[in-house]
């Protein structure tokens, strides 16, 4: 593994006695190759890196592809020359993550080993964990063009079927062969692992590999992974009834349901039997409870009189927030016991003022109030006492190939202060940076490690949502 590393004249000096538990440089190094080591969905996607310092919420640009023509000719005919079209895409670098951690002056005699074991390991990790959310959290985008599989019913039996049927929505939608990649969630993993199609490695041709460490490998032209920040939670805050009468696939309109209460238009829905991630549209009301409401999209699969109908239940946003905001944003009024959960879709307004996220981080306000981390920045404001609908239960896993996504990195600037230890490395499309200061309040000297990121859709052509 080849490291480049690159310093500003302001830092302090590194020599061949000091401690090497303390030279920055270093800890970007090895918290590259940490970084490396735990990130899937990162590594699987289009990386557009350049040795240009840049700051936070600087656009970068990157280029989607073209495609030429088919041209015929014989003799004496001129050659028409096509131009080579590429569509440039602008990113913005909001997605700054960070880790801190402080090496206390008892800590400092250790050995380098000893603490990245200690500090480097779990801090290197947790950004690693950052940026892979953020990047597999782009699935919505891709939800409502790209979709197969229903949500929660992916099993042994129909795994094959599944994936057979991402792979011909690639195939109609030209989208290359070769380089394609299936990630997909523990549960879908698991899933997929009772399979005999997975499991006979005999008929696999990998030596037995899969089968002795549970790996999928390569499965009807995916390279296969489990990564476990796949957008995929078990349950939610629910209100839970019945549609009246039996819908063919392709059926929409109104449908009559028995259901307590009145639901929100715009919170999330499924049906049983169809199992997709709809929204409800328009409802009917006698003001004690719903009596019919109207989906989305039509079925996809035909449903029974009396299938369950789950309807997600809304929250509300906390406080005011605008557009551009980076840091949390804290949801009221769920039901205890039930909070917004990591990986789970939110989404802000109906119809076309909607903007869908998918919640990367949560901490715990109370037991009705939980503040989330959003996969990008907000793109439209947020008032206090907006509703927000929080996404529906199963797992959203991944077939792509590389240009689906991008995942843009910068390095950071380097201070130019002189109290300040600091250093970048630079692998693999990827830059990292770290800070080192001595903090007398806490008696050990503050790391602070951190990467400059953005994300952005490429080519939606490329990926479909499979859901499980």
């Amino acid at each position: 593994m080849k490291i480049e590393l690159y310093f500003s004249a302001a830092v302090v000096a590194c020599f061949d006695n000091d401690n090497d538990a303390l030279i920055p440089e270093l800890w970007s190094q090895m918290g590259l190759e940490i970084l490396e080591e735990n990130m899937v969905a990162a590594n699987l996607v289009h990386r557009d890196f350049e040795d240009e310092i840049r700051n936070f919420g600087d656009v970068v640009n990157t280029r989607r592809p073209g495609e030429a023509k088919i041209r015929r000719r014989k003799d004496g005919i001129p050659v028409a020359q096509q131009d080579a079209v590429a569509t440039n895409v602008k990113v913005p670098l909001d997605q700054w993550f960070y880790s801190s951690f402080v090496i206390k002056d008892g800590e400092q005699s250790y050995s380098f080993q000893d603490l990245i074991e200690l500090h480097l390991l779990p801090h290197a990790q947790n950004i690693a964990r950052a940026v892979d959310r953020a990047v597999l959290g782009q699935i919505h985008r891709f939800m409502n063009v790209n979709r197969v599989g229903r949500l929660g019913n992916l099993d042994q039996n129909n795994a094959k079927d599944f994936v057979l049927e991402a792979r011909k929505v690639l195939n109609d939608n030209k989208a290359k062969p070769e380089g394609r990649s299936l990630i997909l969630s523990s549960a879908s993993e698991t899933a997929m692992l009772q399979n005999d199609l997975f499991l006979k490695a005999n008929e696999r041709g990998d030596g037995g590999t899969a089968l002795e460490n549970a790996l999928l490998g390569r499965i009807l032209g995916f390279n296969t992974y489990m990564a476990q920040n796949v957008n995929s939670i078990s349950g939610g805050d629910v209100t839970v009834g019945s549609v009246t009468n039996a819908a063919a696939a392709g059926a929409s309109g109104s449908q009559a349901v028995t259901i307590s209460g009145i639901v929100t238009v715009g919170s999330y829905a499924t049906v049983e039997g169809n199992d997709q991630p709809v929204v409800i549209d328009a409802q009917t009301d006698d003001t004690t409870d719903t009596t019919a409401v109207t989906l989305s999209e039509a079925n996809k699969y035909a449903t029974q009189a009396g299938a369950v109908l789950t309807v997600y239940n809304p929250c509300a946003s906390n406080d005011d927030y605008v557009t551009g905001h980076i840091e949390g944003i804290t949801l009221k009024s769920h039901a205890s016991g039930f909070p917004p959960q990591v990986g789970q879709l939110i989404s802000f307004g109906v119809d076309d003022a909607r903007h869908t996220y998918t919640i990367i981080e949560t901490d715990s306000v109370s037991a009705t109030s939980t503040t989330v981390w959003l996969d990008r920045a907000l793109e439209a404001d947020v008032d206090e006492d907006d509703v927000a609908f929080p996404g529906p239960a199963g797992s959203m896993n991944w077939a792509l190939r590389r240009d689906a996504i991008a995942l843009v990195t910068r390095p950071l600037a380097l201070p130019q202060a002189g109290n300040v230890n600091a250093g970048n490395a630079m692998y693999n499309g990827v830059s990292m940076r770290t800070l080192m200061q001595y903090d007398l309040k806490e008696g050990g000297t503050l790391v602070n490690l951190d990467i400059l990121a953005g994300t952005a859709l490429l080519d939606i052509n490329q990926a479909v949502v499979l859901l499980g």
